[in-house]
């Protein structure tokens, strides 16, 4: 892995791109606020770039800068050799004082995340129950059966015999369908065989 390093620059906010993603998102009132804020006191942030200059904090103001003046110089901290997961924690850590999670892509980025983010979910949904009286999901009900891959070539060859490649599993069946790339697959839509091992 490359030393890390961060470089200091400035870039025009139509230069700076969004393909690395964001999973808070900011109601239009917090927008209309932080617009005003920039007109009338300016913008004395700094923005987070990667090696392929995807914004990795400051991706609202970029948003407002962007739409009214994409010419603006910004000045730009760029990360180099980081790893995409550190990048991700570091897009959570900037944005824990403002806006509002997408739950469902908040989780998808810290699955594999092993580290104190400092983000307290509240639990405001008068809907919602304790977790012991919340009825079993219905990948909740089963026992399981683990296949661990050592490499990534053994996976890819797995999930193509299983026949779950490019799929997505529903994990929640509601208002709000929620899907994953396909983890698991129910024991009768599998299409690799499964041949009982003979005893010696």
């Amino acid at each position: 892995m490359s030393e890390k390093r961060i470089e200091i620059l400035t870039m025009k906010a139509k230069d700076i791109k969004t393909g690395f993603g964001n999973p808070r998102k900011i109601s239009k009132k917090k927008i209309e606020e932080l617009e005003e804020s920039l007109e009338t006191h300016g913008d004395f942030g700094i923005f987070l770039i990667d090696e392929n200059d995807n914004v990795i904090a400051g991706n609202q103001r970029l948003m407002i800068i962007a739409r009214k003046n994409p010419e603006q110089e910004l000045l730009c901290k760029r990360l180099v050799g980081y790893s995409e997961a550190e990048l991700r924690a570091i897009n959570i850590k900037d944005n824990t004082h403002n806006g509002d999670w997408d739950l469902d892509l908040l989780a998808d980025w810290t699955a594999d995340l092993n580290l104190d983010l400092g983000i307290e979910l509240s639990n405001d949904n008068p809907h919602d129950h304790d977790v012991k009286d919340m009825p079993l999901i219905h990948y909740e009900k089963y026992n399981y059966v683990l296949i661990a891959c050592r490499y990534e070539t053994d996976y890819n060859d797995l999930v193509r015999k299983l026949g779950i490649e490019d799929k997505k599993v529903v994990i929640h069946k509601g208002k709000n369908d929620r899907k994953i790339k396909a983890r698991a697959i129910w024991y009768d839509e599998m299409k690799a065989q499964l041949v009982e091992k003979e005893e010696k």
